[in-house]
């Protein structure tokens, strides 16, 4: 593999020196503490009374010290208090992984170790929770999970386990997330928490409330109790950008061989959206004897959500050749002016409304001998989502200049332009449904051994059936009147949006009336549909059933466990089938594939204990990830036109899964009980890597002109399962708590991931670049606490990654780094305020395409994305 080394070397002397240096004075601040240094033991984590950001720290590293196989964790600081915000949020700043934010600029989505978040699972106490999602950020259903429906407060620890074990179901390529709330026997009695805080968005110059609670009981006997979380959150969030929407298309337009590149739409756009969240957790706990538990855990959660996006730009689809004053840079074309045209004025806005709700319900029954543990468990998980999408966009005649030039895309149209020179052209309504659906039930044996090198054997079996379904339902309306009159609606305001990315008002991006445009819509009649739109539709049973058997070993120095498991997965793919230009029945039809196949996945997981505060872990396994449910559809549709020929989609429900190897090597000195230095190296062989390709078939073509039927060619784009690669990478660890209330916490991942290339690449001289992988992630905190207060500053820095290919180009998130603050003041041993600042320092975030070899090429910024800053205050409060 190509390893960079020059440019790993200036990371590591970037990201690591000082980090090193610190880690080399460990033994200094350690040797004080060597005389009356205790052996931390296992049990011993459970008896750390969790009070305050240090001990939530050493109870986190004590996990990762006395685990089996490799994992990292995150601890509440206390019942119902959280590092951070949210579940992603505190994901972050474990080592080798990275966050993705949504449109409205939260993090919702977690890579691990360069994979994209489809390619990890997250398990809610151990088990899949169903998701849904009524976000227009999130287009197509996945498998990624949705972060946004489990609040932080309800958390109690998240474990991320990065090498694999057999009890622990199969599904991730990077790894898995297990997210756990607290139990009410394992609580103090009669327990309350509750938080009261204000979220103040800057963007958006708004205030919402964000109120959360837990309470805890048990009895006297301490054999039953039960306890009850809550959380209301509202938002209110603002995105401004200036893009290149369209991508950037390109063109011979000197006739030369050399195609030149061009924007497809510069201009200006402000994405607002609200949404409120409620989530609610009910868990009873009842031991019903010494050998015999009950647990049943319960989860709703109810998210509504608007959001409305308006964008401006002046048009510059079509070619080159009539672009005045062109200032072309290593074949971009990055600035130039537009002879006035009646098109030239763009403006486009579209408004969201949905709702998706989520409840999973548990119940694991224990039974506990002296030498064997019986474990039963049952679920349901249900999802729903609903969003209503109303689109519009409007032309004007206008001349336009742009500007790409120092990386900022700008446009400027005629001066005397207003709201009333545009007209309708084109408006529609989209009614968008999800649900997903899940039962399981799973056994486990555990059987302890006397004596020898093996201490115990775990077996086990589960069979679950899981359910994903989606529809849309397209309506299209006029945009000429019954006796011709052009459309304008008098949907725009006078204004134009106001204090745009920091700058007053924007001078092309007017205010708009959502709610008059709405009120339209529902009093018109549509010229087409509603019809399903059939790119989006299908329906998707799958069923998965798996046995493992697992030996856990404890020897002398040695410990760890080493399993295997095989699971079948069966696939029940419908959709429907479209064969012809129009919509009539006679060119809908339904389609059904079936599809199974076997993984055999072993793995083993050896750790030695060098001495009593090193640990040297190896792993060894092979694991699966499951095709995307979007992938998988038996949806296909195409057409064939003069212009164009005959071009088509398809899904494909014959994909086999991810498949990859991977080990694991790490060594880890805890210098103390509350500090770590570490370094982990790591390497997947990916076997393959599902990619859409367009690839030529023979389709039966029903001319809907003539009716006649034919077979053509038709060019068809369908992911298929790809050429493999390779990811490797390290990550170092160093965690410390410092004198006099100061503590450190830092880790630097560098991942290494190459795909193979397609004869087509190689011949164009295309990279083959790995979704979602960030070559170098950098997260540092410091903090200080004592008995009163506490505050910590944090810094998670990512670098750049590709994220989708457009008209051939890839696509790329620039890296972002961003700080965040945290203080805390406890005015009573019951009542503590609290301050968090999100993006203190009010970082952009930009997106570049790439050029003809799939790199990121500076000439084509492709947006910046102003998120602005985000503040909380609040209190909370214990009973």
């Amino acid at each position: 593999m190509n390893k960079k080394f020059s440019a790993l070397a200036i990371c590591i002397k970037k990201a690591l020196v000082p980090s090193l240096v610190l880690g080399a004075s460990a033994s200094v601040f350690a040797a004080d503490e060597q005389a009356d240094k205790k052996k931390v033991t296992k049990e011993d984590i459970e008896q750390i009374e969790v009070r305050g950001y240090a001990a939530s720290v050493e109870k986190s590293i004590n996990m990762k010290r006395f685990s089996n196989s490799v994992v990292d964790a995150v601890s509440a600081e206390d019942i119902g208090k959280f590092p951070d915000q949210t579940v992603a949020d505190a994901l972050q700043r474990i080592p080798g992984v990275q966050v993705e934010k949504d449109l409205g600029g939260e993090s919702d989505r977690v890579s691990i170790r360069g994979t994209a978040p489809h390619l990890n699972i997250t398990l809610l106490n151990g088990q899949n929770v169903a998701s849904a999602t009524a976000s227009a950020s999130i287009t197509r259903p996945s498998r990624g999970f949705n972060y946004s429906l489990l609040p932080a407060e309800l958390v109690d620890t998240l474990e991320v386990y990065k090498s694999a074990e057999a009890d622990i179901d199969e599904g991730s390529i990077g790894g898995t997330v297990v997210v756990k709330t607290r139990k009410p026997l394992d609580s103090e009695a009669n327990y309350a928490a509750l938080s009261v805080k204000a979220f103040h968005f800057e963007n958006a110059d708004e205030t919402k409330p964000y109120l959360s609670g837990l309470y805890s009981w048990k009895n006297e006997a301490q054999d039953f109790g039960f306890n009850v979380g809550f959380i209301h959150k509202e938002t209110a969030t603002q995105r401004d950008s200036k893009e290149v929407r369209f991508g950037y298309r390109s063109t011979d337009a000197n006739q030369d061989g050399n195609a030149e590149f061009y924007p497809g739409a510069v201009g200006y756009n402000r994405y607002a959206s609200d949404s409120d969240l409620d989530t609610a957790t009910v868990t009873l706990q009842y031991a019903a004897n010494d050998n015999l538990d009950f647990v049943f855990n319960n989860l709703y959660s109810s998210s509504e959500h608007k959001s409305f996006g308006t964008y401006s730009s002046g048009f510059i689809l079509q070619n080159i050749s009539n672009v005045e004053n062109p200032v072309i840079v290593d074949g971009t074309l990055v600035a130039g002016d537009l002879p006035a045209h009646n098109n030239l004025g763009y403006y486009g806005n579209a408004g969201y409304e949905g709702e998706f709700k989520t409840q999973a319900h548990d119940l694991k029954v224990t039974y506990k001998a002296d030498n064997y543990t019986v474990t039963g468990q049952l679920g349901y998980s249900k999802a729903d989502g609903e969003v209503s999408d109303v689109y519009s966009e409007y032309y004007a005649n206008t001349d336009a200049s742009f500007t790409l030039e120092n990386g900022t895309p700008d446009v400027t149209l005629s001066a005397d332009l207003s709201p009333q020179d545009y007209r309708l052209d084109y408006n529609h309504k989209n009614d968008i449904f999800n649900d997903s659906k899940e039962i399981y039930g799973q056994l486990d044996v555990e059987y302890l051994l006397d004596g020898g090198f093996f201490t115990a054997i775990k077996a086990g079996v589960k069979y679950r059936e899981h359910s994903k379904a989606a529809s849309l339902m397209k309506a299209n309306y006029p945009k000429v009147s019954a006796d011709g009159e052009t459309y304008h609606l008098g949907m725009f305001a006078s204004d134009s949006a106001s204090d745009f990315m920091g700058e007053g008002a924007n001078a092309i991006l007017w205010q708009f009336d959502n709610a008059k445009y709405a009120d339209w819509i529902s009093s018109t009649t549509p010229t087409s549909g509603p019809y399903e739109h059939l790119d989006y539709t299908f329906d998707l049973e799958e069923t998965v059933t798996a046995g493992y058997v697992k030996a856990v070993f404890d020897y002398n120095k040695w410990r760890g466990n080493m399993g295997v498991r095989a699971v079948k997965t069966e696939l029940d793919s419908r959709s429907v089938e479209y064969t012809g230009r129009s919509f009539a029945p006679e060119n809908i039809q339904d389609v059904e594939s079936t599809n199974s196949y076997d993984d055999f996945l072993p793995s083993v997981n050896i750790n030695y204990d060098l001495a009593d505060d090193v640990v040297v872990r190896f792993a060894a396994a092979k694991v699966m990830s499951r095709p995307d449910y979007d992938f998988l559809s038996a949806r296909k549709s195409g057409y064939c036109a003069a212009a164009t020929g005959c071009k088509g989609t398809e899904g494909n429900p014959y994909l086999k899964p991810y498949r990859a190897t991977q080990y694991d090597l790490s060594a880890e000195w805890y210098f103390n009980e509350s500090s770590i230095l570490s370094f982990a190296y790591f390497y997947k062989d990916i076997d393959s890597y599902i990619t859409n390709a367009t690839v030529e078939k023979q389709w039966t073509w029903t001319d809907p002109d003539t009716g006649i039927e034919e077979v053509r060619d038709f060019l068809v784009t369908q992911p298929q399962n790809g050429l493999g690669g390779e990811n490797a990478g390290f990550e170092v660890n160093y965690t410390q708590k410092l004198p006099y209330g100061f503590g450190i916490q830092t880790n630097y991942t560098y991942s290494d991931a190459e795909l193979e290339q397609t004869a087509e690449q190689k011949e164009a001289g295309e990279e083959a670049v790995l979704p979602n992988n960030s070559e170098d992630t950098f997260n540092a905190t410091v903090y200080y606490e004592n008995s009163a207060f506490s505050a910590r500053v944090s810094y998670t820095y990512r670098s750049e990654y590709f994220y989708t290919n457009y008209l051939g180009l890839n696509q790329y998130k620039d890296g972002f780094g961003q700080y965040d603050l945290n203080m805390s003041y406890n005015v009573t041993e019951n009542l503590n305020l609290i301050f968090q600042a999100i993006n203190l320092t009010n970082e952009e975030q930009k997106a570049t395409s790439g050029n003809s070899t799939g790199m990121p090429d500076n000439n084509r910024p492709l947006a910046i994305h102003d998120y602005g800053r985000r503040f909380l205050l609040g209190a909370q409060m214990k009973f």
